[in-house]
């Protein structure tokens, strides 16, 4: 749940079939890494286990939202995963001064619910945010919603 592309992330696990990686990320023009095209989907065995959300700036919590929820329930039926990675970049929220989508943090912490009933162990990393007092509100959101 970002703004940049999980770059890093990808290229890490672009071979292997053990992985599977999602990223909603700002696509087009020069938006930093510039990377995540809706057809990079890995190479080799990794072929098909790399997903891909390019969107464009502005997007809201409802649009999100159901967006995330649709992709990622059809990669978790797919993969069938034995626990979850949730990176939070809080840049991805309304009012950051490099973020372009318009996430409130309720709606960014509503993708930490959903993949929260799944029931899997869950890692939650934090990421990005340049507007401080938003960052320590979602992420404190964010924490509430996992620990119930």
């Amino acid at each position: 749940i970002d703004v940049h592309h999980g770059d890093g992330v990808e290229e890490a696990f672009l071979t292997t079939d053990r992985v599977m990686t999602v990223s909603f990320h700002k696509w087009g023009g020069d938006f930093f890494p510039g990377t995540g095209a809706l057809g990079d989907t890995g190479v080799g065995e990794g072929k098909g286990y790399k997903v891909n959300v390019p969107l464009s700036d502005g997007i809201g919590d409802a649009a999100y939202l159901n967006l995330f929820k649709a992709v990622v329930d059809e990669a978790a039926s797919r993969f069938q995963p034995g626990a979850v990675v949730v990176q939070s970049g809080a840049v991805a929220l309304a009012g950051d001064p490099i973020g372009v989508f318009n996430l409130s943090s309720r709606g960014h912490a509503a993708c930490h619910a959903h993949v929260k009933g799944w029931g899997l162990p869950t890692l939650v990393l934090g990421g990005g945010g340049y507007t401080i007092s938003n960052v320590a509100r979602c992420w404190t959101l964010e924490t509430g919603v996992h620990l119930g």
